[in-house]
């Protein structure tokens, strides 16, 4: 490309390094579910019984239940 283009390009990826270094400095966490989706997996990976597994199936299920949105928003099936 010409110079212009790779001063342009070079300007786009500082301005992305410096979005995801200011989300890591404020806990910003990524958009579209994706920690409900971390957070499921961890619950999916304690080994719980009785009480706390009762709650960890409630916890996943309302964790869930964005997602489900986000899928119908989307134009898909949410179950």
């Amino acid at each position: 490309g010409t110079e212009v283009e790779l001063k342009y390009r070079k300007t786009r990826v500082e301005d992305a390094l410096s979005a995801t270094r200011a989300g890591v400095e404020e806990g910003i966490v990524p958009g579209g579910g994706v920690a409900l989706v971390n957070a499921i997996d961890a619950l999916n990976g304690l080994n719980l019984t009785g009480d706390a597994a009762t709650g960890a199936t409630i916890l996943r299920r309302a964790l869930e239940e964005p997602l489900r949105q986000l899928a119908v928003n989307g134009g898909r099936d949410g179950s």
